[in-house]
């Protein structure tokens, strides 16, 4: 079991310390990073130091996590430790079912009443596994199962804005990228962003991914689309498919003269275009935009 507080170079388990560990650990890491003999063995680091950082600041996860390491702990420092049953506590009478077993046990009766839960757990395991056994463990601790979906849908924003901030198309095309289980397709985006995001638009990075992998193109294919829409060649209809299938939202569209008008909404935000000129812009500022534009920022939100 790797020991979290280990990798962030811990001597305690306060949590205030957390947080300056963390920086601290990839600040050196950085420093070090020439002498690592190649760039997978200095990513795999850093990964570690992320995913220590997530459990390690995550109290319900911490918390469990803790345990866990406690009785690895003890099992590794008994005297008969080969003779001791790995699923059981140190301690522990022998038919005693650890926390974990316990967890299982009670997961499976709640989805027995709650079968949304089930799905739930799988679409956040595609985005990180992590996320969702913290999602697990808070249904588990606070019994809101009829809440579950609210529950998932807070988890999920704050782990994408986490990353992304509140680039709306960066977190679209991402969950996209990891609900298809393409990770090295998301992982290589959120690298480009990260390093390229502030001088090339979302679109170009997403062409990079669809050139560089070709079952990505093959599951999604924008090239096409933002081909003609930097040639402005796309017409109305086709602006709308794209939006509704990029976003997964229905676009409410009225004949108002000799022109139409379009609203939506995306991440809460209320979205109304004037004509279909505006469509086009809208789409312009969303992907062909070389800022890491954040949703506040674009003209075309309601009351703006």
């Amino acid at each position: 079991m790797k020991n979290h507080y280990k990798i962030l170079n811990m001597a305690d388990l306060e949590h205030a310390l957390i947080s300056a560990a963390y920086n601290k650990s990839k600040s050196d890491l950085q420093k070090q990073k020439a002498s690592f003999a190649n760039e997978e063995l200095f990513h795999a680091k850093l990964q570690d130091i992320e995913q220590a950082y997530f459990v390690l600041s995550n109290k319900a996860l911490k918390l469990e996590y803790d345990l866990d390491l406690l009785l690895s702990q003890k099992r590794a420092n008994a005297p008969h430790s080969n003779s001791l049953s790995s699923s059981s506590p140190i301690g522990a009478p022998a038919n005693a079912m650890p926390c974990s077993s316990t967890l299982a046990r009670d997961w499976l009766l709640a989805m027995q009443h709650f079968p949304l839960i089930a799905a739930e757990y799988d679409r956040l395991s595609k985005f990180d596994v992590n996320l969702a056994k913290t999602y697990q463990t808070e249904l588990h601790a606070k019994g809101q199962y009829k809440d579950s979906t609210v529950i998932k849908d807070r988890m999920e924003k704050a782990y994408f804005q986490s990353i992304y901030g509140t680039n709306v198309p960066a977190i679209a095309y991402a969950k996209k990228l990891l609900l298809n289980q393409w990770r090295p397709a998301a992982d290589k985006f959120s690298s480009s962003l990260r390093l390229l995001g502030h001088v090339v638009s979302i679109a170009d990075l997403m062409l990079q991914i669809e050139r560089e992998f070709e079952f990505v193109k093959k599951g999604l294919n924008y090239t096409q689309f933002f081909e003609a829409l930097k040639k402005d060649k796309c017409n109305t209809r086709t602006c709308v498919s794209f939006i509704e299938d990029f976003f997964q939202i229905k676009v409410e569209t009225r004949r108002f003269l000799f022109d139409q008008t379009f609203s939506f909404s995306i991440e809460d935000e209320s979205i109304f275009l004037h004509h279909a000129d505006d469509l086009i812009g809208f789409l312009k500022t969303y992907f062909l935009n070389f800022k890491k534009r954040d949703v506040p920022d674009n003209p075309f939100i309601m009351g703006r």
